[in-house]
């Protein structure tokens, strides 16, 4: 079932946890709520879930007021990222939990408690774990057994709190994968919080990127992390680092460097910000008019080269990923000197207030060759 937001308000005291969010979310849809400790992904869950309220705004479900629900009556599942598995149950016992709970007049016969743990154990791919206990399972195990329970119910809506984030990298990526192909099969409307940008990407319909309360930017993961709309979401899901720059005339001036862009339509009193993602530094020859840069740092990750850069100009090094290939064909040691190439350099133009009202992808030339741009893609102030 589809969940309308409108206009949702959290505060404590001084500090507002949600300010004023919207979101709607699709039926069956696999939604990641993406943003760092502090964001208010969680108070957005507590309150679907019914454990907070907010101070005001309307959650809607199919036209009807979720908020005026009480938890018990949401036909929510919850599953937390440390398990809260009851360490006196079996793996059985925790799975039937909430159905046993039930009152007396709404309680399934035990033969029909007894058939859906069975079920949802064999779609948790845990059969044959029946009469073990929680100590008895790995933390990948314990986390599919927190699943099966949400699930035992039948929930409309299932939360996911950071559910992998006591899991050791590679449980994760296991579980990861196995998560959205059982997503897929069950076409349940799920919510994941995750400050883990990786796994957002990688497991949802759309990602919602949210930061001191308010939300940022919705879409895709590829608009996401393709096309971040503000220098907060470039930062946080591309990695983007900041480099001087501004806007004078219809001419970009980076670093000592200046092209036309030759595309009108800009206020030109905005101010304007450039970012440079790691995997879009590349390392030249001299021939190619690149920015001197020296070698601070050099590390061997997953087959890639991860370098540190000093770039003339620049007060603050440059992360850059290189490709084993490039690292070995231009064979520089750390403490010498290299030039680098911005392949694309993202643009936001702003207001005073910091709102940002475009953005455009800038391509810089080589030696000769023309700058390619843009276009400009206009943003809500």
């Amino acid at each position: 079932m589809g969940i309308d937001i409108s206009r949702l308000r959290r505060q404590f005291g001084s500090h507002v946890a949600l300010d004023d969010v919207n979101l709607t979310i699709a039926e069956g849809e696999f939604v990641a709520v993406l943003g760092p400790s502090g964001s208010g992904k969680t108070s957005l869950l507590r309150i679907l879930a019914g454990l907070d309220h907010p101070d005001a705004g309307t959650v809607q479900r199919d036209g009807e007021d979720l908020l005026a629900l009480d938890a018990r009556r949401r036909g929510v599942g919850l599953v937390f990222q440390h398990y809260a598995l009851f360490p006196h149950m079996t793996v059985a016992q925790n799975v039937a939990f909430g159905l046993r709970v039930r009152p007396w007049r709404q309680r399934p016969r035990a033969t029909a408690i007894k058939a859906r743990v069975q079920e949802l154990l064999k779609r948790v791919e845990l059969d044959g774990f029946a009469e073990r206990y929680p100590a008895q399972l790995s933390g990948g195990q314990r986390q599919r057994v927190a699943l099966a329970r949400a699930l035992a119910t039948e929930p409309k809506l299932l939360l996911l709190d950071e559910p992998f984030g006591a899991l050791d990298a590679q449980v994760r990526g296991n579980l990861r994968r196995w998560l959205r192909e059982f997503h897929r099969s069950l076409g349940i409307t799920t919510l994941f919080v995750t400050h883990d940008q990786d796994e957002a990407l990688e497991m949802a319909d759309r990602v919602v990127v949210m930061n001191r309360g308010r939300i940022e930017q919705i879409g895709t993961p590829e608009q996401i992390h393709r096309y971040p709309a503000t220098p907060f979401a470039s930062r946080f899901i591309a990695r983007g680092q900041w480099l001087p720059g501004h806007l004078k005339d219809q001419t970009i001036h980076v670093l000592g460097r200046s092209w036309s862009l030759d595309q009108a339509g800009i206020d030109p009193s905005l101010a304007m910000a450039v970012h440079v993602r790691p995997e879009d530094i590349v390392p030249v020859t001299h021939q190619d008019k690149g920015w001197p840069a020296q070698l601070l740092s050099v590390r061997h990750v997953a087959g890639t080269v991860r370098v540190g850069l000093h770039v003339n100009g620049l007060d603050e090094p440059l992360d850059a990923v290189w490709t084993e290939r490039d690292w070995l064909r231009h064979g520089v040691a750390v403490g010498e000197q290299i030039d680098v190439h911005f392949q694309t350099l993202t643009v936001f133009a702003e207001d005073s207030e910091g709102r940002i009202h475009a953005r455009m992808d800038v391509h810089p030339p080589h030696a000769t060759s023309p700058v390619t741009v843009g276009p400009w893609r206009r943003l809500e102030a």
